[in-house]
């Protein structure tokens, strides 16, 4: 695990530009050795993993990326990084690298805690969930949310976010594929619909292609 604060120098807020406020729940980039940035998130991406990662391990794969806002009562279960397509068929595929960065922290913010668990297994779904139910909390890192710090992560160790209880907590979540997952060569784009039984819905996501910056 590497934690990193100061990360960027920005010359403009991301949480104001209209790709960051209306990108869909699951988003894919092929990287900046395939194509350049499209949207001032995936500038944002390139400019956090270009000293992270050599390029050529990632030439048929890409960066998976998501936003998430928390405020009131927002969390996150313990889960790994995966493909989303899991939720409608049986494809539990895990990224190989995650990176969370606090884009906007409140000052007043109260929770909203990430916590890294020492599991890391690349088995199955049905093991996951089972493992989640016996995490030694003695052996939990706990690291707090501080607006432009970055958090990056092995995917496949197991994570969750505590419940806030005051404040707000915006981040941009990344993860790297070696392999582009099928769901993203299908389509770059898509929410998922929480009906029974789930499904993925493909999102004609306005922004992407717009590099302005608000």
């Amino acid at each position: 695990m590497l934690v990193k604060d100061n990360a960027l120098d920005l010359s403009f807020n991301l949480a104001d530009s209209k790709a960051y406020q209306t990108m869909p729940a699951y988003n894919f980039w092929k990287g900046w050795w395939a194509e350049n940035p499209r949207n001032p998130v995936e500038e944002v991406i390139k400019l956090l993993w270009e000293d992270l990662i050599d390029p050529n391990d990632y030439l048929q794969g890409g960066f998976e990326y998501w936003s998430r806002v928390f405020e009131d009562i927002g969390f996150l279960e313990w889960h790994q990084d995966t493909c989303e397509s899991h939720y409608v068929n049986d494809k539990y595929l895990i990224a190989d690298k995650s990176l969370v960065y606090y884009v906007e922290v409140s000052t007043d913010l109260c929770g909203g805690v990430m916590e890294v668990a020492p599991y890391n297994d690349r088995l199955d779904l049905e093991t996951q969930c089972k493992s989640a139910l016996s995490i030694d909390t003695e052996a939990v890192e706990r690291i707090l949310p501080k607006q432009n710090r970055f958090v990056l992560i092995d995917s496949a160790q197991m994570h969750r976010v505590t419940k806030i209880h005051k404040g707000i907590r915006k981040n941009l979540a990344s993860s790297i594929w070696k392999q582009t997952p099928k769901l993203f060569q299908e389509h770059e784009n898509w929410n998922r619909l929480f009906s029974n039984p789930p499904q993925m819905q493909e999102i004609n996501w306005q922004e992407k292609n717009n590099s302005e910056f608000n």
